[in-house]
């Protein structure tokens, strides 16, 4: 059994960050909302032809490592298009 890591907030509340883990393009609309947001580059746009031949646009993880955890992106999501993971300890 692997420890979740957890941290407190500036009042002392007990907090565990939930770290990007996957951004689901099948839903993900791209609009860049995420990207814009989020203050440590995680994320970036990539572009694709979908099976119409049609260019899509849809976020992407670019910078894993980077991630402080807070989920804003998930947040901003309107297509609720991420997933999320606690870190072990």
């Amino acid at each position: 059994m692997s420890d979740i890591v957890i941290y407190k907030t500036f009042g002392e509340m007990p907090w565990t960050p939930q770290y990007v883990e996957g951004i689901n393009k099948a839903v993900c609309l791209g609009c860049g909302r995420c990207v814009k947001l989020c203050g440590q580059e995680c994320l970036g746009i990539e572009s694709f032809e979908d099976d119409e031949g049609t260019e899509r646009y849809v976020a992407k993880i670019v910078n894993k490592d980077q991630c402080i955890g807070c989920q804003a992106c998930g947040r901003v999501c309107v297509r609720k298009a991420y997933t999320f993971k606690p870190k072990s300890a």
